[in-house]
């Protein structure tokens, strides 16, 4: 009876956090809030702020000896993602970011075409109410950010995203609608909405550039407190800024040297050249997407022969091109993951292509950020046994509080990890493919570092992308989408070498207790994606 009480509190809790972040809930795969973009005013953030709160009081009330085992982890799992909440609340990010606007309106109709859970002319109809709240979402935001406040490096990013909203909104939706009865129904509601959101964030984007701009000082950086505040009570690791950076600088130091072997091992006396050379071999960029395509594909095969996990009945993964409005921020690739509370089990991998405007040399430096030799990394990290897998086990978890929330250490972390393992096991062995995964490593191990710098405000933007470039050997326009990612979300590019660190830690201990290695792996991904110390907890695998 117990049990079902606390369960009973997580769906009251998972339920009225989706009222108050619709897009979210229609990124999980909840439908009954496809209408709305959510309240965008101050108040409206200010009731997600008391939401929180509040949320926080009532779990850490629940005695967890009255609890199950599994129930004591979806607590403290619930506990982590809200006092994180709470510190980046303090830091009011919605008075700061202009992207965050845009970036809702482009993931909401993005969201709209891709999922399935009912046809078409349904969906569209929908999300021609959800555009309709543009124009307003738009006024708020005007309202809502602080010049004073607004760091310029966050107006650049939205004067490239809040365009190629619009564009995709001009561009896709009319494609869309079905030439059936229906979807000819549907066909004006929607236009008339699309064209007023275009309209919108068009007006939008103008006042970024000619009002708000000009008067943009503020500061990304969250302070030391705040950083370390996130390591601890979301991530739930030991670290503070002094140690993570310590921990970057001694991962970064043991790569460089095994980069520098590598290196001597292909005839060269540096690494850099041996990278130099291995970009010149890329797709063009009209075969990218098939490229990555048939590495998936490789790459899936590979883990049902190495019986390295259980591959899901019924999923799939689709490879696209990446949408405009994302590259700002993604210069390689990502994944866009199944829907938790839909039945299908179909993924996204974005592949990031160079952009129409680009000069010859931009466009040159993108390629060659997809060397051949390196794309096999990416599929393995992607797809399979990767963040695809993982997240496609997650999804079908029996809890509701591990199905809704999921954390970048084991995520990010597991994608990492699995570059590793894949090398071991042979399959990444090949003398350029091993170079490019342990420059991938590097850059890993940049990111800690990097992330730490700007989270505290001890390193600026400039100096960051200059680390990424001489450091870590990213090409330049990618070392600049990269740590415009990083300002916008401190601790996650710190969660691929930490949580690769914290998964060959539980690897150790599992071995020790005889588990073999695909038992291991199936243990680790039924358990959802909690942070590794909760995992640890849950497969009976604490130090």
């Amino acid at each position: 009876m117990v049990g079902m009480l606390f369960g009973e509190t997580v769906r009251v809790f998972v339920d009225e956090r989706f009222v108050l972040e619709p897009v979210e809930a229609t990124r999980a795969g909840v439908h009954t809030h496809d209408h709305t973009l959510g309240d965008l005013t101050a108040d409206g953030f200010a009731k997600l702020r008391a939401f929180n709160d509040e949320w926080i009081g009532r779990f850490e009330a629940v005695d967890e000896s009255t609890l199950a085992p599994h129930e004591v982890i979806d607590r403290a799992l619930v506990l982590a993602e809200l006092r994180g909440r709470r510190v980046l609340a303090a830091f009011e990010p919605w008075r700061r970011r202009p992207d965050l606007y845009g970036e809702l309106v482009a993931r909401s109709a993005y969201l709209a075409l891709l999922r399935r859970h009912a046809g078409a002319e349904e969906r569209l109809a929908v999300l021609a109410e959800r555009l309709g709240e543009v124009p307003a979402a738009l006024d708020a935001a005007r309202a809502n950010l602080d010049p004073a406040l607004v760091p310029p490096e966050w107006v650049a990013i939205a004067l490239r995203t809040v365009p190629a909203c619009a564009a995709f909104l001009r561009a896709e939706l009319s494609a869309a609608v079905p030439d059936t009865a229906l979807g000819r129904l549907v066909r004006p509601a929607l236009a008339r909405a699309a064209d007023a959101a275009t309209d919108a964030l068009e007006r939008y984007a103008a006042w970024l550039r000619a009002d708000l701009a000009p008067a943009a000082r503020g500061s990304f950086a969250i302070g030391r407190d705040a950083f370390e505040a996130l390591l601890r009570e979301r991530e739930l690791l030991d670290h503070d800024t002094s140690s993570l950076r310590a921990f970057g600088e001694a991962l970064l130091a043991e790569t460089e040297a095994r980069l520098a072997e590598q290196a001597r091992g292909l005839g060269d006396d540096d690494w850099r050249v041996s990278l130099a050379r291995l970009r010149q071999d890329h797709p063009e960029a009209h075969e990218l997407v098939a490229t990555y395509r048939a590495e998936m594909e490789r790459s899936r095969a590979a883990v049902g022969v190495a019986r390295l996990a259980t591959i899901p009945y019924g999923e799939d993964l689709v490879v696209e091109e990446m949408p405009a409005f994302q590259r700002t921020t993604y210069p390689y690739a990502a994944y866009v993951a199944v829907a938790p509370f839909e039945s299908g089990r179909t993924g996204r991998f974005w592949v990031a292509v160079p952009e129409p405007d680009d000069d010859d040399r931009t466009r040159r430096q993108r390629l060659e950020g997809h060397p051949r030799a390196g794309i096999a990394v990416i599929a393995c990290h992607e797809g399979y046994p990767g963040h695809h897998l993982q997240l496609t086990v997650a999804a079908d978890h029996s809890s509701l509080a591990r199905r809704a929330l999921r954390s970048d250490l084991m995520v990010e972390g597991w994608g990492l990890y699995v570059e590793e393992l894949m090398t071991e096991l042979g399959y990444l062995d090949q003398p350029d493919t091993r170079l490019l995964r342990t420059k991938d490593l590097l850059w890993r191990a940049a990111r800690v570092v990097v992330d730490a710098g700007l989270a505290t405000g001890e390193l600026s933007f400039d100096e960051a992308v200059t680390f990424m470039v001489e450091r870590a050997g990213l090409e330049p326009p990618s070392a600049l989408a990269e740590v415009r990612r990083y300002t916008l979300s401190p601790t996650q590019p710190s969660s691929y070498a930490l949580g690769r660190h914290a998964l060959l830690e539980l690897r150790d201990r599992a071995r020790a207790k005889g588990w073999g290695m695909r038992l291991f792996h199936d243990r680790l991904l039924q358990a959802g994606s909690l942070p590794p110390a909760l995992a640890a907890r849950d497969m009976g695998l604490e130090a």
